[in-house]
């Protein structure tokens, strides 16, 4: 086990509108506000987008089991920014929810917005964190400084 110790910093409320991008939005704001290190929450509706919901099987390489989405969903995620080559790196795992459809996974490329999400970001202050490619997994891993 890793880990870091830090405390709480800003907290950032963020409202995104109709076609607007969850995860450029993000990565937007935390290169505007500096911000190194967060957790975050959203709630709110997605109209089109992908995740990865899980690997096929437990071997590498990882081959993704992707699902796309192009309607209309509720969504309930968590998520965190780390920089990665001095970037901010956005990592949400999400549910997403349309009537009896039910996805959850890693949101990745772009997600649309439908109507509105709320986002609150919780800046983390003290954090030695960052987003790093692993070479064996080829996925982009936290690692603790």
């Amino acid at each position: 086990m890793q880990y870091s110790v830090g405390h709480i910093g800003r907290v950032v409320v963020v409202r995104l509108e109709d076609d607007e991008d969850l995860s450029s939005i993000l990565g937007t704001l935390a290169e505007k506000e500096k911000i190194q290190s967060a957790l975050f929450l959203v709630i709110g509706n997605l109209k089109e987008g992908s995740l990865v919901s899980g690997a096929e099987t437990e071997s590498l390489p990882i081959v993704p089991i992707w699902q796309h989405f192009t309607r209309n969903h509720e969504i309930l995620g968590i998520g965190t920014i780390f920089q990665e080559e001095d970037q901010p790196k956005i990592h949400v795992h999400a549910t997403l929810v349309h009537g009896d459809n039910l996805l959850a996974g890693c949101l990745r490329e772009k997600s649309k917005v439908f109507l509105l999400s709320e986002i609150v970001v919780l800046e983390l202050l003290g954090v030695e964190a960052l987003r790093e490619k692993d070479g064996r997994t080829g996925s982009h891993l936290l690692k603790i400084k």
